[in-house]
């Protein structure tokens, strides 16, 4: 008797310890599901947001002078791809005029998000000998701070605000990179960026762009690709995990490594 009691007791036993586990794997996976497909939702919606903000860009009609606007009556509209390409294969270069124009029509475009959001956008050639024809970089202008805390480490904090009383939107920068820059370079510290800033979402199209053949008059069309690059924004200087900035050292106006290429974007004289 006593040991068909013990037996029952075993078995009891092993079957609320079946329950418990299969409750805790419940409660584990119900709790956890719902965070999964919020996440999912937020990565299509800025991964969708990315490739329609791409197309926007590059199908834009936009004023040929950035100091007009695309309603003022002396400007004169044109698509925004054909402006670049009519640019680029004169000296296979996009001057300044030109990058202020799709800068400015970047910014436009993306406003929606820049406030939560640093990106890059860039356009590179394709084939043997590829470079960086442009890079538009907008980021945000964190100032860091060290925490009165005590603490086994340091702790900074790190904020971006706005001047109310002054037009200038103080709390974003925007660059032109590539500019007499190496190829490989440039590639590598962008490969290195996208790996240290978190969660991506990214856009890509193929263009055609227009150059002098060799030895000739005759115009020549190319493939080059243009990508859009998103991520949230985040402190892109030195840590004290990291003693190499992925853009800059401490100063986000101020990116201190040549090998970008950058010069401060004054869209807005």
């Amino acid at each position: 008797m006593n040991q068909k009691g013990q037996a029952a007791v075993t078995d009891a036993l092993y079957f609320l310890l079946i329950v418990t586990f299969l409750s805790v794997f419940l409660f584990g996976f119900a709790n956890s599901y719902g965070n999964s497909v919020r996440e999912l939702i937020t990565d299509e919606y800025n991964s969708t947001f990315a490739t329609n903000a791409l197309k926007s860009i590059l199908y834009a009609s936009t004023p040929r002078d950035p100091d007009y606007d695309v309603f003022d009556d002396e400007a004169e509209i044109d698509y925004l791809l054909a402006i670049l390409k009519e640019d680029y294969a004169d000296d296979q270069e996009i001057d300044l005029i030109e990058r202020k124009v799709l800068g400015k029509t970047i910014l436009s475009i993306m406003s929606p998000v820049g406030d939560t959001f640093d990106y890059i956008f860039t356009i590179q050639t394709s084939g043997e000998s590829k470079e960086f024809v442009y890079i538009f970089i907008h980021i945000t202008n964190f100032t860091k701070e060290r925490a009165n805390l005590v603490l086994a480490r340091d702790f900074y904090t790190y904020s971006a605000e706005d001047d109310p009383n002054t037009p200038e939107d103080e709390t974003h920068v925007n660059y032109f990179c590539s500019i007499d820059s190496e190829y490989n370079n440039l590639k590598s510290l962008l490969t290195r960026l996208r790996a240290n800033v978190g969660p991506t979402s990214e856009a890509s199209a193929p263009i055609k762009l227009i150059r002098n053949q060799f030895g000739s008059n005759d115009l020549d069309n190319f493939d080059a690709q243009v990508d859009l690059i998103l991520w949230d924004a985040v402190w892109l200087g030195t840590t004290e995990d990291r003693t190499t900035g992925l853009l800059y050292v401490d100063d986000p106006e101020s990116i201190e490594n040549i090998d970008w290429g950058c010069e401060k974007a004054e869209l807005f004289d």
